[in-house]
This record gives structure tokens, C-alpha cells and sequence, in this order.
């Protein structure tokens, strides 16, 4: 249970990441903002795109972006396997695996909208604090569980 709850934090950390990404070149793209981070996304010819999603394709294309998201979907590949192990624990960890479960299921829904993003930047951006939050208030109450 202890490797799989840091694998969730650490995969989370980078879905966080990858998020806060999308939010970023979603919002310039849109109100044409400058920022040396998302510039490459929003402006690759000097000049901003004319619609945001092509600012997201160009992000998603991006090779690095494409590392980011394959370890994540690699994590989460990794997760749900160990996950299936974790099955019917032991008599006196039930609400650990319930703790720990209640953790994976946020963890996988915030790295889920992070693969394949949805919405509007508004529901986009809501979906992504609250779920980011999500993860981090559960990853806090598996603590009383784990040593």
C-alpha cells in the first residue's frame, strides 16, 4: 500500500504539471497573453494562433508534452495493476484499502482529464483544481494508515 500511495502522489505531482500546462496555453491562446512557457503553443510563427484548440494541438504534438503524458498513462498502467493486488487485504486493513482506493479514484480521475482534456477552460480548469485538490485531501487521509 505504501508504494502504490507515493506512486499516486508522484504520478499525480506530474499530471499536476501537465495540467497546469494545458490551463496555461488554453488561457493565453485565448486571450492572446505572452508567456515564455506557452509562447512555442500559442504563437509558433510571432504570431497567436486564430483558434485555442490549435494552440492545445500544438502542445499535445509536442514531443516532451507526448513523454509527459506516455509516463503518466504508464503510471497509471503501473497503478492499476498494483491495484488488482491490493484485493481483498487482510482482515484488519479494510480501511486501508478503502482509504487507498478512494485515493486511486481520484488519482485516476484528475489523470485522466489531463490525457484527454474536455470541456471549456472554465469547466476545464474547475474540474482540474477540484480533482487536484481531491487527490491531495485523500492522500492526507491515508496517512493514519500508513507508517
Amino acid at each position: 500500500m505504501s508504494i502504490v500511495r507515493l506512486s499516486m502522489l508522484a504520478s499525480a505531482a506530474e499530471a499536476e504539471d501537465a495540467g497546469n500546462l494545458i490551463k496555461s496555453v488554453w488561457y493565453n491562446a485565448i486571450y492572446e497573453e505572452s508567456d515564455f512557457e506557452t509562447d512555442k503553443y500559442t504563437q509558433p510563427y510571432g504570431y497567436f494562433v486564430s483558434d485555442f484548440n490549435i494552440a492545445l494541438s500544438n502542445l499535445f504534438a509536442d514531443p516532451e508534452f507526448q513523454n509527459q503524458i506516455s509516463s503518466i498513462e504508464s503510471d497509471q498502467s503501473y497503478i492499476t495493476d498494483t491495484m488488482k493486488s491490493l484485493v481483498n487485504p487482510p482482515e484488519g486493513y479494510e480501511e486501508a484499502y478503502e482509504a487507498i482506493k478512494e485515493l486511486y479514484d481520484a488519482y485516476l480521475s484528475l489523470s485522466n482529464l489531463v490525457i484527454s482534456p474536455s470541456g471549456s477552460l472554465t469547466t476545464f480548469s474547475r474540474d482540474f483544481n477540484e480533482m487536484d485538490s481531491e487527490v491531495l485531501d485523500c492522500y492526507k487521509a491515508t496517512e493514519i494508515y500508513i507508517d
